[in-house]
């Protein structure tokens, strides 16, 4: 799965029609709606079942998702069988309103990812719901699967796998920032099942920011700053923050609420820097 959401946004970046970006929201769009089933189901019968979950993809991949997808794509060969064809291609105008189609491609991600992380740690067992469960009860379910390992690690394997497919297209400055924030993303102490991992990860995060601040400074002091990478730098910095804070929380009481918001908020800001970068905007370009 994360290999497919990692190919489904490396094709996204690159979309140069509306159909084509049509295509791609409707399988990461699907691939919410494979998640939603099962969450759904638990909710309402407090059972998790791995039959369950199958006839809930099946059902939704192929009502929801794949119809809507081979019409697209036949609609597709037929213009492009007609060169002769005038006017606006289908679709044309979701191209011009990129910051919204870049919104929308982020926000089915990190839902995915999210609805992932729950099905997976319930599935393991890590949590479980009871009779008489409260609203309360499954938003404190929620933000433990944020910051458990089967969110972090799997939003890090998607980080590494789109910087890979598209290091040819980023810009060699945005892709050097971008791999540090990779690493920051790995470095958070539930990013891995490990006790030694959560002891010494927080030092080197602090480490790694303090380096993030130094490159923010150098791009100040040049003689034509990069306002693009600035504001990316900025937000990623107040993201840190914030994460920063959220870790001494999390250390000091166990609440994990600044520590899930800040994991989200990184999360955005990196992809949002990916898929501009890529050509899905006006700036970054490489």
């Amino acid at each position: 799965m994360v290999l497919f959401i990692s190919l489904v946004l490396t094709r996204a970046a690159r979309a140069r029609t509306g159909i084509d970006a049509a295509i791609f929201m409707i399988l990461l769009g699907m691939m919410v709606a494979m998640l939603v089933g099962p969450a759904y189901l638990y909710l309402t019968t407090l059972a998790f079942g791995i039959g369950d979950v199958v006839i809930w993809e099946i059902a939704v991949f192929m009502s929801g998702g794949m119809m809507p997808i081979l019409a697209l794509t036949g609609f597709r060969f037929v213009l492009l069988g007609e060169p002769e064809r005038k006017g606006a291609l289908p679709l044309s105008g979701l191209l011009e309103h990129t910051k919204a189609l870049r919104a929308g491609y982020i926000l089915l991600l990190v839902l995915s990812e999210f609805l992932m992380g729950w099905t997976f740690n319930l599935a393991s067992g890590l949590i479980g719901l009871s009779v008489g469960y409260s609203l309360a009860d499954v938003g404190g379910q929620l933000q433990y699967s944020l910051t458990s390992y089967w969110f972090v690690f799997t939003m890090v394997g998607e980080m590494g796998l789109t910087l890979f497919a598209l290091r040819k297209v980023l810009r060699p400055n945005l892709l050097k920032t971008l791999i540090i924030q990779t690493v920051v993303m790995f470095l958070t102490p539930t990013a891995l099942n490990s006790t030694v991992w959560e002891t010494y990860t927080v030092y080197l995060e602090a480490a790694v920011m303090t380096g993030l601040v130094v490159l923010a400074l150098y791009y100040l002091r040049r003689k034509e700053p990069d306002r693009p990478m600035l504001s990316y730098l900025g937000l990623f910095i107040i993201a840190n923050t914030l994460m920063m804070v959220g870790l001494l929380l999390w250390l000091a009481d166990g609440d994990s609420l600044f520590l899930a918001l800040s994991l989200v908020a990184q999360t955005v800001i990196y992809f949002d820097a990916v898929l501009t970068g890529s050509g899905l905007g006006e700036t970054f370009h490489a």
